[in-house]
């Protein structure tokens, strides 16, 4: 079975629950989609010199290509603020929906380093870490993941007792040479909170990394617990069960996901976990 379907498609419970933390106003009801609290043209516009995260594996299309250029023409001759956060909302939301997370990451950061309030921050720093997330490329992912830490350390400073922002964090340092960071401050933070979901999911996916599944298994169950119908951890569940050959056990409870779940993308990962499991 195939260990990164699991990974790929069941992350990031803390992914859309610190965007949604923000302020109203700052953000839109899809996780990924930002908005600016007060945006403004020149702190957010890229710099004529070519972006570094608009280099991307797979190119737009013409027609894409200028659907972005139209937005950010859109942003840049935006005359109020109220028309600039939303011509700098649609241009966030328009590289989301493109999967061009570095590039939504690069124009909220942009406005971060000029507007260094925690909710402009932690947007910048959650970019980031989706877009380390969902990056291929091995250097690019850790790239990313070392612009979120560095915005995710700014959010602490300003609100030190954040732990999603912590919880996040660690997961940074996954790829790194000191793995060991992000399990130390997954640990701070269930010892802060015991029944801290994203953290306690993040600790089983860091479990199945490293091939533990009895420990992924007892997670994703304590969060079952918590969380009835926490479908990524059932199915994060299952691959363990699969994994330590319960395979009676595995197919209940992804069977579960399909019967139960609303979400797409959780039903497909079921069915392809459960396909995986006839091989």
């Amino acid at each position: 079975m195939n260990k990164t379907l699991a990974l790929i498609l069941c992350i990031g419970l803390g992914l859309s629950v610190l965007i949604f933390q923000l302020p109203k106003g700052n953000v839109s009801n899809k996780t990924g989609q930002v908005a600016s609290g007060e945006a403004n043209r020149d702190a957010v516009n890229a710099p004529k010199a070519k972006v570094e995260e608009e280099a991307h594996a797979t190119p737009l299309t013409p027609s894409q290509q200028k659907q972005i250029a139209q937005l950010k023409a859109n942003l840049t001759t935006a005359k109020t603020e109220a028309l600039q956060v939303g011509a700098l909302e649609k241009l966030a939301t328009t590289f989301i929906q493109l999967d061009k997370y570095d590039s939504a990451a690069y124009y909220a950061a942009q406005f971060a380093d000029q507007h260094p309030e925690l909710s402009n921050v932690l947007r910048a720093g959650q970019l980031y870490f989706e877009a380390q997330t969902f990056a291929i490329n091995v250097s690019k992912g850790k790239l990313m993941g070392e612009k979120a830490r560095n915005y995710f350390e700014k959010a602490l400073t300003l609100d030190p007792n954040n732990l999603l922002v912590k919880t996040n964090m660690a997961m940074t340092y996954v790829d790194t040479p000191t793995p060991m960071k992000g399990i130390t401050l997954l640990r701070e933070v269930i010892e802060q909170e015991p029944t801290f979901v994203p953290a306690i999911f993040n600790l089983g996916i860091l479990a199945i990394k490293s091939n533990q599944f009895g420990k992924g298994q007892e997670r994703f169950t304590q969060i079952l617990k918590l969380e009835p119908t926490n479908f990524k951890a059932a199915l994060n569940l299952g691959f363990c069960l699969a994994q330590l050959d319960k395979e009676v056990e595995a197919k209940k409870i992804l069977k579960r996901v399909l019967t139960e779940s609303k979400d797409a993308q959780e039903i497909k990962a079921a069915k392809e976990l459960l396909t995986e499991m006839q091989h």
